[in-house]
């Protein structure tokens, strides 16, 4: 599995994103990376997102 090391501004501009940006596919897609780098297993972003494992 890869592992990803996110600064505190990585984090920063995530939680913005998620619910800023203007296309919907790209706010799913902060979110899923901001609950990576809260540090949550994979199984639990998957339930949190509602996503299939394939998804992530």
């Amino acid at each position: 599995m890869l592992q990803v090391a996110f600064t505190e501004k990585d984090k920063e501009v995530l939680k913005h994103e998620r619910f800023h940006h203007p296309h919907p596919l790209v706010q799913q897609n902060m979110e899923l990376l901001w609950l990576k780098s809260q540090n949550l297993p994979h199984w639990q972003i998957y339930k949190l997102a509602s996503i299939s494992e394939n998804t992530l």
